[in-house]
Parts: structure tokens; C-alpha cells; sequence
């Protein structure tokens, strides 16, 4: 598992190493590359608001709560914002990645890639939702990952957490909506992990504001953690 994951950590290091181009071209179909911008964000991230409560009976967000939420998440969207851009696959995860058996990694889905965050990347690899990765396999990749682009460790850390929440948010919505709008309930088994994952996340202190709105409007998010 950790030479996967750190394998994996230095084909990301080699990716954001390179400029984002403005297209990708294969003969005559032109594809552009978009910026991953606030309103993509605000849209992932509004699943939470508008599905988690699903998971013990509630419904959505609405009235004062909602306008919290709205101040809560546009404060951490703004934070995620300053970050510095690279080019970013955005799937990049283990369902999508084959081991080739000589040491080199293949990928799969990679139509979704836009100019966005090196920790958007990093937080789909060592924190999958449906993969339990061990903390050592992360903290390697982690590592590794660091060693080879020379940033800062704790200034990744912090992309990490607020990046990591973001993508947390939108992916505990997803599966209480699939599970309970959509009757796929084999969600259920993934959610506990998505949970201890954005709990995780919010446990850094620059995300104070939205750790304090999550323990009040859905305080099971963190009975696993």
C-alpha cells in the first residue's frame, strides 16, 4: 500500500510541477481547461446544507440556519481562493489509478482536470472515502509528495484541511442523497469513513468558523471521530 500511495504522490508532483494550458487538443476536438472557481465550489459545497441532515430524519438547511451556513461557507470558499493554482485531475484517486506492475502508474478519468488546488488532488488520494488508507500510506505520500515540489509543510497542511473540507462536504451530501433520495443504500457503508474524514479536517484551527456550524447543526459528523 505505501509504495502505491507514494508512487501515486510523485505522479502528482510531476503534474502540478507543469503549467495548466488553456486547452487540450486531440486532433480536431479542442478541450478547455477551466478554472475551478467559487461558484463549482459553493455548489459542492451547498450539498451538505441541503442533504446531510437526511442521514438522521432532518431536512435542509433553511432560514436563519441557512443564511449562517451561507456566511460559514462563503468564508471558507474565500479562504480557498487565495490559495495558489496548479493544474489539478480532480478524480485522482484508487478506482481510478492501475498499478502497471513496473513501478509506474496509469490513470483513468481525467476529463474533469482543471486549473485548481494541489491539496484538491492530495485529499482525493489520502482521503477516500470508500478506500480506508491507513495513516502511514498517507503521511508517506504526504512526505514524498513534499520532498519532490519543496513546499511548505505547514502551509500544505492548511490547503489540506480547508480543500480537504470542502471536498468532505460535498461528498457526505452526495451519499445521504444517494441513500436517501435515490435508494442506493449501499452509501451507507462509505459514509461513517466520510464523516471521520471531514471531521478530521475541521479539527485544523482554519476552520474554526465551519467546525463550530457542523457540531451545531449536525453533531453526528463527529461521533466517530
Amino acid at each position: 500500500e505505501q509504495t502505491a500511495y507514494v508512487t501515486a504522490a510523485g505522479v502528482l508532483a510531476e503534474l502540478h510541477r507543469e503549467e495548466a494550458p488553456d486547452v487540450l487538443s486531440n486532433g480536431a476536438e479542442v478541450w478547455p481547461v477551466l478554472d475551478f472557481d467559487q461558484l463549482a465550489l459553493t455548489s459542492n459545497a451547498d450539498l451538505y446544507a441541503d442533504w446531510l441532515r437526511a442521514e438522521r430524519g432532518g431536512g435542509p438547511l433553511e432560514g436563519a440556519e441557512r443564511e449562517e451556513w451561507e456566511k460559514v461557507r462563503d468564508g471558507l470558499i474565500a479562504q480557498a481562493m487565495e490559495f495558489p493554482r496548479t493544474f489539478t485531475l480532480r478524480d485522482f484517486h484508487a478506482e481510478n489509478l492501475l498499478w502497471l506492475g513496473n513501478g509506474e502508474l496509469g490513470l483513468l478519468d481525467f476529463q474533469d482536470a482543471v486549473r485548481g488546488w494541489d491539496a484538491w488532488d492530495m485529499a482525493m488520494l489520502t482521503q477516500d472515502s470508500r478506500r480506508a488508507v491507513s495513516p502511514e500510506a498517507a503521511e508517506a505520500a504526504i512526505r514524498h509528495y513534499l520532498d519532490q515540489t519543496g513546499k511548505s509543510r505547514e502551509a500544505f497542511d492548511e490547503r489540506l484541511a480547508v480543500i480537504g473540507a470542502l471536498n468532505a462536504l460535498r461528498i457526505a451530501g452526495v451519499f445521504s442523497r444517494l441513500q436517501h433520495r435515490d435508494n442506493k443504500p449501499r452509501y451507507g457503508l462509505f459514509q461513517p469513513r466520510q464523516l471521520a474524514i471531514l471531521a478530521r479536517n475541521l479539527s485544523h484551527p482554519a476552520l474554526k468558523d465551519m467546525n463550530a456550524f457542523v457540531r451545531r447543526t449536525t453533531p453526528f459528523v463527529f461521533e466517530g471521530f
